[in-house]
C-alpha cells in the first residue's frame, strides 16, 4: 500500500511545505549561505550599536562593512528588530539598539 493510498488513522497527510520541500531537495545552499552573511552583518552591526548611537559612515568605518550594505541591514532592523532612529548628526541620522523597556 502506498502512503497516499494509506487511510489508517495513523496516517498524517504530507502539508504543502514539506511536499514543496521534497520536490525542490531542501533549501538551496547559495540561499542559507546568503542567510547566514546577513546575520554575520547584523551580529557586527549589533555589537558595534553597543558603543552608543551612531551614523551610517561611522556604523561602516566601525565595521568595514561597505555603506550601501550597512544602510540596506539598518533599514531591516528598524523595520523587523531592536533598532531606532535618533536625532541628526552632521546631515546623518543617528541609529540605537532599542532599550530592553522598549521591546515590550
Amino acid at each position: 500500500m502506498t502512503p497516499e493510498n494509506d487511510k489508517s488513522p495513523h496516517h498524517k497527510p504530507k502539508q504543502p511545505l514539506q511536499i514543496l520541500r521534497e520536490r525542490r531537495g531542501g533549501v538551496p545552499r547559495e540561499l542559507m549561505e546568503r542567510h547566514r552573511a546577513q546575520t554575520r552583518l547584523r551580529n557586527r552591526l549589533n555589537e558595534a550599536l553597543k558603543n552608543g548611537p551612531q551614523t551610517v559612515p561611522e556604523l561602516a568605518q566601525a565595521t568595514g562593512i561597505p555603506t550601501h550594505e550597512v544602510f540596506w541591514q539598518l533599514v531591516c532592523m528598524k523595520k523587523y528588530g531592536p533598532l531606532v532612529e535618533g536625532e541628526n548628526r552632521a546631515g546623518y541620522c543617528t541609529y540605537s539598539l532599542k532599550k530592553e523597556d522598549e521591546n515590550k
